[in-house]
């Protein structure tokens, strides 16, 4: 094993994080479609994760399946019990599924909570849709590396929550009508990369989210992903949501009514 390994799989076990610095251009401080972009790196070191053994125990089984963060996942579990605690029947959504690592992350916390709630999976499995002029880095077709098979193997076999529907194809297009007419939802992730999906998904959820619930945009804080950045700042001052950018790159906007 090289040091790199070694050191990398060291700081694994602490969530902490190592990559490459993010430039653009040769530079690390950059503009990108009007947004401002540069190297975050937060100081706090308050890792509630590392005290909170389940989370840690299905981390660790998925994070092989993931490009999201611990900081990232934590909040996704933390925010499934939260809103489980405002309508323990109201759903989940994740749109942009890839390879099942935070399905698996929020399914397992619907099943410590003894939810008996859906959460509905969607994904086209072929990669990026609907990338257009508002996306400077994605065409299309990005992140097709993955089957639902691989989705279907983490959630029966590591996360274990029976109450799951996959939903293969475009959505809202394609596989909206097999979700229940009358559903009711307290969270949404949205994880595709792009501004006409993002934004597609968003105006097909909003009226189905319970007051309280939240719509959480992976791609907000990352430059290759400025359609998403752009999409979350056009619905900033609606007074029907809160909006709040988050340092570990997520979006989270909120339904006050």
């Amino acid at each position: 094993m090289t040091l790199k390994k070694i050191i990398r799989a060291l700081f694994d076990n602490t969530g902490i994080y190592i990559g490459k610095r993010p430039t653009h251009k040769g530079s690390a401080n950059f503009t990108v479609d009007g947004f401002s972009y540069g190297f975050v790196f937060p100081s706090a070191n308050y890792a509630p994760w590392q005290g909170d053994v389940s989370f840690m125990n299905i981390y660790n089984q998925i994070k092989g399946n993931t490009l999201v963060d611990i900081y990232r996942c934590y909040e996704l579990w933390q925010l499934v019990k939260k809103v489980q605690s405002l309508n323990p029947q109201a759903a989940i959504l994740e749109v942009g599924v890839w390879r099942g690592g935070t399905a698996g992350i929020m399914s397992q916390q619907l099943s410590d909570i003894k939810s008996s709630a859906t959460i509905y999976l969607a994904d086209t499995f072929s990669g990026v849709a609907k990338a257009g002029a508002n996306d400077s880095f994605y065409t299309g077709g990005e992140h097709s590396d993955t089957s639902q098979q691989i989705v279907e193997d983490v959630l029966k076999n590591k996360s274990k929550y029976p109450n799951y529907r996959i939903l293969k194809g475009i959505f809202p297009e394609d596989t909206a009508h097999e979700i229940k007419a009358d559903e009711q939802f307290g969270l949404c992730h949205i994880d595709v990369d792009v501004y006409t999906s993002a934004k597609d998904i968003l105006e097909w959820v909003w009226n189905k989210l319970i007051p309280g619930g939240v719509v959480v945009f992976d791609d907000y804080g990352f430059h290759s992903c400025t359609g998403v950045t752009k999409l979350v700042e056009e619905y900033r001052n609606h007074a029907d949501r809160q909006i709040i950018h988050n340092l570990n790159g997520h979006a989270i906007m909120i339904k006050l009514k």
